[in-house]
């Protein structure tokens, strides 16, 4: 649990537990809903350790033994249940109950985390309501979920909802940045996913350097008097029909294609090629802006339609075609 990437990452949701704690309304039950890598377990062991720290201020502390053993999730007062193959059965609810019956746990609050509750089964969510129905005052659950409405509905209406945005690119990125990724990589890869754990597995294919590069190599045939058309071409013969291939390409080409703009219109912070600045600079100059938007609305058009079209290799062509036609017309 990090609570500094968690308060940057998800400020309202951490806002509304707190304020609960704070006044004194905390619900028997809250559902966090957000996607999958949005650090919803993080905002459990945060909510966990904020009713069971062990400091008098500033809860929770992070160095207390209540604190240290949520943080390991070795707390017997928090109790985990994780899903079996993406699924939540009668069983792992029955034990959470009679768990909680046991005098042996340690005093104070009792916390309940259900991973993945959007996929309990029919009797697993009848078991954990029967549990809502009878609430304790010490209990409490937490419910995580991407869509909250596949829940029971008497589920819902005994919990709070704490919505989970998507994580700030630059949490995604600092995250990359700490397990050691390339600084490059880790900023592609931050712009092109919503979570540290999509990022992670686009940057696992291998090709993903060489396709960065292929894309620079592109736009810099321009600059060469060559054709860009040819150039991608030549790189991309043994992608063949790889359509996931394709659409990475291609959004990688997107990225490119905005840095472009943002040159042209002196929003340079928000550059992902900056290792191409001198390229990107060369061609936003000859560009004009008109030409450029042009170009990445048709990128976009494709993206959005990629999957229906039977030659995507076709549809980009002509995009590189008018690339290349505008650059000519305009560096005359």
């Amino acid at each position: 649990m990090d609570k500094d990437r968690l308060r940057h990452a998800q400020p309202e949701a951490l806002r509304m537990v707190r304020n609960s704690y704070e006044r004194g309304r905390l619900s028997h039950a809250y559902i966090f809903e957000g996607d999958a890598g949005t650090m919803k377990l993080d905002a459990a062991l945060f909510f966990a350790a904020l009713l069971l720290c062990e400091a008098e201020e500033e809860r929770p502390c992070g160095r207390c033994s209540a604190c240290r053993r949520i943080e390991h999730q070795t707390h017997p007062n928090v109790l985990h249940i994780r899903s079996e193959k993406q699924q939540v059965k009668k069983e792992s609810v029955q034990r959470l109950q009679d768990d909680f019956s046991k005098t042996a746990l340690e005093s104070g609050q009792k916390i309940y985390i259900i991973e993945n509750a959007d996929f309990m089964t029919p009797h697993a969510a009848n078991a954990l309501l029967k549990f809502l129905e009878e609430p304790h005052p010490d209990i409490h659950g937490i419910l995580l979920a991407e869509d909250a409405a596949s829940l029971l509905p008497t589920i819902r209406s005994r919990a709070q909802i704490v919505p989970f945005h998507p994580l700030p690119r630059a949490t995604i990125e600092t995250t990359l940045l700490e397990e050691g990724y390339e600084a490059f990589h880790a900023r592609l890869a931050s712009e092109l996913k919503s979570t540290p754990e999509e990022a992670r597995s686009l940057l696992s294919d291998e090709r993903i350097p060489d396709m960065a590069d292929l894309v620079e190599t592109v736009y810099r045939a321009l600059l060469e008097d060559d054709s860009p058309l040819l150039a991608f071409e030549a790189r991309t013969r043994d992608l063949g029909r790889d359509r996931d291939a394709l659409d990475t390409l291609l959004a990688l080409f997107i990225l490119y294609q905005k840095d472009l703009i943002y040159d042209k219109i002196e929003n340079r912070n928000q550059i992902v090629y900056a290792e191409h600045i001198d390229t990107l600079e060369r061609l936003a100059e000859t560009f004009t802006l008109e030409g450029l938007i042009e170009v990445l609305e048709r990128m976009l058009t494709l993206q959005a339609r990629q999957r229906n079209y039977v030659n995507f290799r076709l549809a980009f062509d002509n995009i590189l075609l008018l690339m290349e036609r505008r650059y000519r017309h305009e560096s005359d």
